[in-house]
């Protein structure tokens, strides 16, 4: 819950506990209801169910609470303990989640998501790019940055949209934390939103709010446990009713926005491998370590300082010399223990590890494979561009579908303040990524396309040159004209004269008689 949690990082030594005996990092729960709406008469209720609501949430914030920080570097590597030795004990933690996060970003939304127009349309055209400015004061798309943020790093973001009174910023979006809001949804075909929750925890006094469609109401509750200890014990309980606001926009003002159909993080699946390779790392620091402050073994020897005192291994550490007496007719003798770590091997380990990691999260592989034949789109599948295309496409779809409830709120604003008539079936949400990969093979796969005498906005499509095919050509349609001719033309056919005979032999087509 925000405000419970500014500041403090996990107690680290618990963190293994935690993962194994507390928290499923299988994907975050879904959180359903039977209502339809609450009833106001009936705040008991209201009461009941936000709190079998809640006992589901909380479940969820364990594991997001987890992965926040996990993405942060807090690891359960610092907790590793070493019984041989236990002065060598490295503890190295290769922030990977963090790489992960930070690329799937970038790459998500290498340039801001926009609206366009879904019918060729000039005045639909100008209230969509209208549409676009208004989202832009809003700062919708700082919004987004952080809610991608936020769901790559815990698997669920929650976006929240009311109406402002600024005609120049007729509505506001602000991306919240998802420990502290939650959705929840009906479990009637379609799983449309019920209501909403958002919680805020002062000194141990839970405050929620709660939006259904036509009121907000405001609860008071209770927080007991904590999340910073090795086994948390963090409840929240629901006591009251305090408040009743009718709802002005009559919409659900949050949304929740998923990486993956699961709710699951973009590095949740490969925690074992980044755990597995920051114990190796930390055994390869140890192994040289060991190596250098190897172990040293007498032989049938006593050693005195020259005063006659017994040298101790902090002795023998400082001077670097020693001078061994025999004892009776047995030879003295000096050893070293020391076995040094096939680096070259533990190396071939990293590089496996690295790359299933890289595999699993849709990630592409930095370092060269060695094999300089293969060209254009074998090299975009080998090094894993394709694959984080095919990620970034699903989360793409997923994007859309939650962002329509965030649609259908602005534009009501808009069409309540009479400053905007747009409706759902104008407009659509695009991405822009980098598809410069294979751009040569994909310009020749397009002119093959034109030249067969496809329509441009069906050649850009499958050539994979253009994200947005339909906007492409309609910005290049005068360019296109004057070097492939009006598409949209039509086209003479020549007239075929058909002659009737009745001499049919009974043979078939490319065959001989029957």
């Amino acid at each position: 819950m925000r405000g419970a949690l500014r500041g403090q990082a996990p107690f680290v030594m618990g963190m293994e506990e935690n993962r194994e005996n507390n928290i499923g990092l299988f994907g975050r729960l879904p959180i359903f209801t039977s209502i339809e709406g609450f009833d106001p008469e009936d705040p008991l209720g209201i009461v009941a169910e936000v709190n079998e609501a809640l006992s589901v949430h909380v479940q969820n914030l364990l594991a997001m609470e987890y992965l926040y920080w996990y993405r942060r570097g807090v690891t359960p590597i610092y907790a590793r303990t070493k019984e041989v030795r236990p002065e060598i004990n490295n503890k190295i933690s290769e922030n990977h989640a963090g790489e992960i996060v930070d690329f799937k970003n970038g790459y998500f939304l290498t340039q801001p998501a926009y609206y366009t127009s879904r019918k060729e349309d000039e005045t639909v055209t100008d209230t969509v790019n209208q549409l676009n400015e208004y989202l832009y004061r809003s700062g919708k798309q700082t919004v987004d940055n952080e809610l991608v943020d936020w769901f790559h790093t815990v698997g669920k973001a929650d976006c929240f949209v009311r109406s402002n009174d600024d005609i120049e910023q007729p509505f506001v979006a602000y991306a919240l934390d998802p420990r502290s809001a939650f959705v929840v949804k009906s479990m009637s075909p379609g799983n449309e939103p019920v209501y909403a929750v958002h919680s805020v925890v002062r000194d141990k006094e839970l405050i929620l709010d709660v939006w259904d469609r036509f009121n907000v109401y405001t609860l008071k509750g209770t927080v007991t446990g904590t999340l910073t200890t090795p086994t948390p014990n963090y409840t929240c309980t629901a006591v009251e009713v305090v408040d009743r606001k009718p709802n002005p926009l009559g919409e659900i003002p949050i949304i929740e926005y998923h990486y993956n159909s699961v709710g699951m993080s973009a590095f949740e699946s490969v925690i074992p491998l980044l755990d597995a390779l920051n114990e190796l790392m930390s055994d390869r620091l140890d192994g040289v370590d060991q190596f250098i402050q190897s172990l040293l073994v007498f032989y049938n020897c006593t050693l005195e300082d020259d005063e006659g005192n017994e040298i101790t291994p902090k002795y023998v550490r400082e001077s670097g010399a020693l001078f061994l007496k025999s004892v009776g007719e047995n030879r003295a003798d000096l050893k070293e223990i020391s076995s040094q770590l096939d680096q070259s091997q533990t190396q071939v380990l990293v590089d496996h590890i690295y790359k299933q990691i890289c595999i699993i999260c849709g990630m592409p592989m930095v370092q060269s494979q060695g094999v300089a034949s293969l060209t254009g789109a074998a090299v975009e599948m080998r090094n894993g561009w394709a694959t984080a295309e095919t990620m970034a496409r699903n989360t793409e779809d997923l994007f859309k579908k939650s962002n329509r409830f965030f649609d259908r709120i602005v534009t009501k604003i808009l069409r309540e303040k009479n400053l905007l008539d747009v409706r759902l079936s104008d407009i659509e949400l695009n991405f822009i990524r980098n598809d410069m990969y294979g751009v040569q093979s994909k310009a020749q796969a397009l002119q093959t396309l034109l030249t067969a005498g496809l329509h441009p906005t069906i050649a850009l499509a499958k050539s994979g040159i253009s994200s947005d095919p339909v906007a492409d050509f309609e910005n290049s349609k005068e360019y296109m004209k004057l070097r492939w001719g009006d598409p949209d033309a039509p086209i003479a056919q020549p007239k075929e004269e058909i002659v009737e005979s009745d001499n049919f032999t009974g043979g078939v087509l490319g065959g001989d008689e029957v």
